[in-house]
């Protein structure tokens, strides 16, 4: 498929994270590979779109686990979910592929985040945040485009706001998908809405969101629900 790297990859600001998108070999290939060449799995219906972890392999994090808890809930209908995860640097990597990680290592990539680059002591530059959402955005567009008839709907569980209701820089993965959606002109819709964040801020205060966004029990509800739908139309 590519070729491999035995150096790991570690990108602590932003401006490493730019150098990696536009230079780095083994990220290159595997953006092109995703956008151009990827097959996805025939029996999909739904694409999901989910954030990637800080924990990795994402599968043993906090927020997969909650994810595949929900999703087990679906029976024989799990398998008609493809879920995607969006990535800094790699744009997006599919749950099928999970295991070439694994073989090959994973990787940190936390320096897109101002919060992060600030307790870190890292430079911090909006404009290479900016950048970097844009080539990453290209290149999932790309994919939308290619794969237009092998899903029937296309959803992004992200962090759509803060706790604060508002959409931020540090949204990389709902910026990256939306801006993808807008170039490819294919529909994803953005979830969970933000009457639902508020909802459970209300009931379980902000933290509850600032330290389990998606993974929170009342937005994974919300998923199974809005999920079980769309199966059934």
């Amino acid at each position: 498929m590519m070729s491999t790297s035995n150096k790991p990859i570690v990108l602590l600001n932003p401006r490493a994270v730019f150098r990696a998108i536009t230079n780095n070999k083994f990220i290159r290939e595997w953006l092109k590979y995703i956008a151009y060449e990827y097959v996805p799995p025939s029996d999909k219906k739904v694409l999901l779109f989910y954030p990637c972890s800080n924990v990795k392999p994402y599968y043993r994090s906090r927020l997969y686990k909650a994810l595949y808890i929900t999703l087990s809930k679906l029976g024989q209908d799990r398998e008609k979910i493809h879920v995607v995860s969006v990535s800094e640097p790699f744009g997006i990597i599919p749950e099928d592929l999970y295991s070439y990680f694994d073989r090959i290592g994973w990787y940190e990539c936390p320096g897109l985040f101002k919060w992060w680059c600030q307790k870190s002591r890292q430079p911090y530059e909006p404009e290479l945040v900016r950048k970097c959402i844009d080539i990453l955005a290209d290149y999932v567009a790309t994919f939308l485009i290619r794969t237009r008839e092998v899903y029937k709907v296309r959803i992004a569980f992200v962090r759509t706001v803060s706790s604060g209701l508002k959409r931020r820089l540090d949204h990389t993965h709902a910026n990256i998908v939306e801006k993808a959606s807008f170039i490819s002109g294919v529909y994803v819709e953005l979830l969970p809405p933000t009457s639902l964040v508020s909802k459970i801020i209300k009931q379980r205060g902000r933290l509850a969101w600032d330290f389990y966004g998606v993974a929170h029990p009342i937005a994974q509800d919300f998923l199974l629900m809005y999920l079980k739908r769309i199966l059934n139309e």
